[in-house]
């Protein structure tokens, strides 16, 4: 990770200080995700382009863009573990059709001291993630009641074709809680991330709770566990998309 300005001294002091604060400290958080407006126009705005499609199924896909719905998850830690649980949304038989922040619906195991990063997904079971390499900017911005320093970072995205491409991904940081963890994927700074910011969506944390009395859930994947690469789990869905619905 590359540190840049005057606080580069003290964000290294911060990473040394990290394991002992860790392992006296658990926690909640709670975040809330949501999809970007500037993203869902232009989705929205693109699919109106679209001529094969008919009326009544553009009327819904319409009113699902203008009513995207927040997804919510709750990370709980202790020591060098994390666990993000994803909240389902309850839902009623005339509830109909809608599109969530795009943040993902599935939960994910940290373990710093192992470096695992797991995703457990319900169709191809736990997928690893590479760690993010991130670059601190000596920029700062309040969230909530802590002083956020920026990071940024790119994160590989697996597309259909066997590619990969490279997407942006900002974090703030609370260097006032130095602790690694994060939403999801997101870990690896000296300091808890309150934020992140990608084209499709934001995950704000909205709730943060230290040595809570309430339980602190923490479901590890095991040593012995079968792990797919996201790479793997890609090729594997798109022979299953080619082999359902042709080329």
């Amino acid at each position: 990770m590359k540190i840049l300005g005057y606080f580069s001294i003290v964000l290294i002091l911060l990473f040394g200080l990290n394991s002992v604060y860790a392992q006296q400290t658990s926690g909640i958080v709670k975040y809330k995700a949501v999809m970007n407006e500037e993203f869902r126009n232009n989705s929205l705005e693109e699919f109106k382009k679209k001529k094969d499609v008919s009326p009544a199924i553009r009327k819904q896909v319409v009113a699902m863009f203008l009513d995207v719905e927040e997804d919510n998850y709750e990370l709980h830690f202790k020591g060098q573990e994390s666990y993000l649980h994803y909240i389902e949304k309850l839902k009623n038989e005339n509830d109909g059709p809608s599109f969530g922040s795009k943040a993902g619906i599935y939960d994910f195991y940290v373990n710093l001291d192992d470096k695992k990063i797991v995703e457990k997904t319900s169709m191809m079971g736990l997928l690893n993630y590479e760690e993010i390499s991130w670059e601190v900017k000596n920029e700062s911005k309040e969230i909530g009641d802590y002083k956020c320093f920026k990071a940024e970072g790119l994160e590989k995205k697996y597309m259909r074709d066997g590619t990969t491409e490279e997407e942006p991904v900002v974090a703030w940081f609370a260097p006032e809680i130095p602790l690694q963890f994060g939403p999801h994927n997101y870990n690896g700074l000296p300091g808890l991330i309150l934020r992140i910011d990608k084209e499709e969506f934001s995950i704000i944390a909205t709730e943060i709770m230290l040595n809570p009395e309430e339980k602190i859930e923490i479901d590890p994947v095991k040593d012995d566990a079968k792990i797919r690469s996201r790479k793997e789990a890609y090729q594997m869905a798109t022979e299953y998309y080619i082999d359902t619905y042709g080329n």
